[in-house]
């Protein structure tokens, strides 16, 4: 087995840039049989060994493995180290498992920087894979989840993973491992212990071989997360806006959905942290909003559209444009504040028509302003009576919400003239009457100069 778990350490480069690992021990069997390997291994593969053990307090017996464990360590001139905390009071009502791994990974990560970024290791093996692969899908996961354990991520490497339970049994059995029993390994209130103990061999009756198969699948999720993952951060270096905290939502509406979700998730991280977790659930919220609407994220985080997809604290309310502008008649291009329009109005010009350009007489012309859209704008409704509402008229265009309050109107004491590409006065639709360009003389022409 020894020879084994060297070859598995090599083909995945478990130990690239290592000095030193900090094997956590808890005295099982599955982890004296780690500590036993690596103790074996350290010379010819070229690290120090530190041994690790922390207790949990929730079993009588801890105490006692802990100096197992470290008279152990000392009998071989290993440094030890070990630590414990009363995890049902720091739980205080939470997941009691989730708590005491927060509690011992914040050990054992703590001591790997005491050894200048050590690596971490842990006696997880194929078994404990099997496992993971099912949990996890019970629980409802994706590549990721299903990809489970992983050989070496975090700073944390699993050396054991090619091995089984049985070959770690018969490996302490033969050199003589001592170890100490966990009472709750066999206790069926966990639902790890209840798939160890009642699902796992349930699944044997239909593949004898199922825990090589779990784990082939589990390989398999792995290699093609990682390539979806390596798609993704090309995606997210070229659709994140750093500044606004925004994906461009052109391009991002166009990926696939497996792409899409990844990219939310990578975007969210970006904002709440690296440990933060997006659900399912939430991503399809996210993926279900139309233009100005939001939703609520973890870590007092929103989602919202507004013409592209924005991550922010609150939703910030739409510009108000309130200025009043000039038309200004000399044949050069005008910025129109900070609406994202420019327009061009010259004298008489020949060119064909077209919903982005509009003909005036020179007295409608130099009567004419600009203006942004307010309260009661309408226009004569054609072919019934009384007047179609400005917003009506945005709605039935399909202009996005963010993008009505920036959108320009030209205007005559008040009388709409001209809604650009929606509407004009020489008729009710978005086709001038070319009849009537003899009697126009001014030509005025626009365009959207900028995304809003």
């Amino acid at each position: 087995m020894i020879s084994g778990v060297k070859s598995y350490i090599t083909e995945e480069k478990l130990l690239d840039g290592c000095h030193c690992i900090v094997a956590a021990v808890s005295g099982g069997i599955d982890s004296m049989v780690l500590a036993d390997i690596l103790y074996q291994l350290r010379e010819d593969l070229h690290f120090e060994l530190v041994i690790a053990n922390f207790n949990h307090c929730l079993r009588a017996e801890a105490e006692e493995e802990a100096v197992f464990v470290g008279e152990w360590a000392r009998a071989r001139h290993l440094a030890y180290h070990t630590a414990s905390a009363d995890i049902r009071k720091l739980s205080q009502g939470r997941n009691l498992q989730n708590t005491a791994r927060q509690q011992r990974y914040a050990f054992l990560r703590g001591l790997a920087y005491q050894y200048g970024g050590a690596l971490i290791a842990t006696a997880h093996h194929c078994d404990d894979q099997a496992e993971t692969v099912l949990l996890h899908l019970l629980r409802g996961s994706g590549l990721s989840g299903l990809a489970a354990i992983q050989p070496r991520e975090n700073g944390i490497i699993r050396p054991l993973l090619s091995h089984s339970r049985v070959d770690i049994a018969a490996y302490a059995s033969a050199n003589g491992i001592e170890y100490r029993e966990d009472s709750t390994n066999a206790s069926p209130k966990y639902l790890r212990n209840k798939i160890r103990l009642q699902l796992l061999p349930q699944l044997r009756t239909y593949n004898p071989q199922i825990v090589e198969a779990l784990n082939t699948t589990a390989r398999i999720c792995r290699d093609e997360d990682a390539l979806l993952e390596d798609m993704a951060s090309i995606r997210m270096a070229e659709l994140w806006d750093v500044d606004n905290n925004m994906l461009d939502a052109q391009a991002f509406d166009a990926l696939a959905p497996a792409l899409q979700r990844r990219l939310l998730r990578k975007a969210f991280c970006l904002l709440a942290g690296d440990s933060a977790e997006l659900s399912f659930a939430h991503v399809q919220a996210i993926l279900a909003l139309k233009d100005e609407q939001s939703c609520d994220l973890p870590c007092g985080l929103k989602a919202y559209r507004r013409g592209n997809l924005y991550f922010a604290s609150q939703v910030p309310p739409l510009v108000q444009h309130v200025e009043v502008l000039p038309l200004i008649i000399d044949g050069s291009w005008h910025k129109l504040a900070d609406w994202g329009w420019q327009y061009c109005a010259c004298r008489r010009d020949k060119r064909a028509w077209n919903p982005d350009q509009i003909m005036l007489s020179e007295e409608q012309a130099l009567h004419a302003v600009w203006r942004t859209r307010r309260q009661g704008d309408s226009v004569p409704s054609r072919g019934k009576k009384g007047r179609r509402k400005l917003k009506d008229l945005f709605i039935r265009a399909g202009i996005p919400v963010h993008q009505r309050n920036a959108w320009p109107l030209l205007v005559q004491d008040e009388r709409l003239l001209w809604i650009p590409g929606l509407w004009n006065d020489t008729c009710d639709s978005t086709v001038q009457n070319p009849q009537n360009e003899e009697a126009k003389s001014i030509l005025i022409r626009i365009k959207q100069c900028a995304k809003i």
